[in-house]
């Protein structure tokens, strides 16, 4: 007869044994880090390394990378957002879908890359933590770039691109940012941990010490000579509050300035139908435009 004792024995060795493979099931699951790059994105940046190489990036200037590089993602559908919504903040990587914002620093971290394979995959991620976020590292809401004229200075900052906007015939621009801290509702970060506004608050202080230029719109013909292939423009606004409404990236075609943007109105990754000029003419919010210039890639 087998005692008591003997069977309590052997059923604690067993619950013991199937609670520490039930752990290490959770833990795999739930404790690994999340990787950011999802299949459909892993296979978008397929599909680019191959376009990479078959159009010679490697061989192209940092600017005419850009542009090659914008143009692979024509026609891709417009969503608005995607950053937003996560329990905490972190790198979102998401090639399928893109608004103004997400575009262009997709396309600069791409343009970016040294080499053009699935070796690429952790420079591309790191170069987006760059592009995305204040000295390159993620710590909460703040530290995300969310206002263009910050990311202008940060971009600076690392060596990405020069601001030439007051060499290329710019004035004083008159925006004193301010929309996020006074509409903190409108963003669930801050709602959900209000502590946060008095560093959005510091850090508009900040943007709003620095000096700015821009090119207003009705000189933007007049100046189009002065803007590259490849520059990044920012467009800036009247809205109170805020320093830009729109972003994109320039493009030369017929000996005119077009602009290469995902587009809120054609809801998806177009290039304007119309010369920059024309096209800032047509939105009365539109104030002009900021000229960011991608720096020379073998400087970074």
């Amino acid at each position: 007869m087998i005692e008591t004792s003997t069977i309590a024995e052997s059923l604690n060795s067993l619950i013991v044994k199937y609670m520490n493979i039930l752990f290490c099931i959770i833990f795999f699951f739930c404790c690994q880090p999340c990787n950011p790059l999802q299949p459909e994105d892993q296979a978008i940046l397929d599909r680019f390394f191959k376009y990479a190489e078959k159009n010679q990036l490697s061989h192209l200037s940092f600017q005419e990378r850009i542009v090659k590089t914008g143009e692979f993602f024509l026609n891709t559908p417009y969503r608005g957002g995607t950053l937003e919504g996560n329990e905490k903040e972190q790198l979102v990587v998401n090639l399928r879908q893109l608004d103004c914002v997400t575009f262009v620093d997709n396309v600069m971290a791409l343009a970016l890359l040294k080499r053009y394979d699935t070796e690429a995959y952790k420079e591309f991620l790191s170069n987006l933590q760059k592009i995305r976020y204040r000295n390159c590292k993620i710590s909460n809401y703040t530290s995300r770039l969310h206002y263009s004229t910050d990311w202008l200075y940060e971009m600076q900052r690392i060596g990405f691109v020069s601001d030439v906007t007051e060499s290329s015939g710019g004035t004083p621009f008159p925006n004193k940012v301010g929309f996020i801290s006074q509409n903190h509702r409108r963003y669930p970060a801050l709602v959900k941990d209000s502590t946060l506004i008095s560093e959005i608050s510091r850090i508009e202080r900040d943007i709003n010490a620095r000096n700015y230029f821009y090119i207003p719109k009705k000189k933007v013909n007049e100046k189009a000579g002065q803007v590259r292939n490849g520059d990044i423009i920012l467009i800036t606004t009247n809205r109170k509050g805020l320093d830009t409404s729109h972003v994109g990236i320039a493009i030369e075609k017929n000996g005119s300035i077009y602009l290469l943007h995902a587009s809120l109105t054609a809801k998806k990754v177009i290039v304007s139908d119309v010369p920059l000029a024309t096209y800032l003419n047509q939105i009365s919010s539109h104030t002009g435009i900021i000229i960011a210039r991608p720096s020379d890639i073998n400087q970074n």
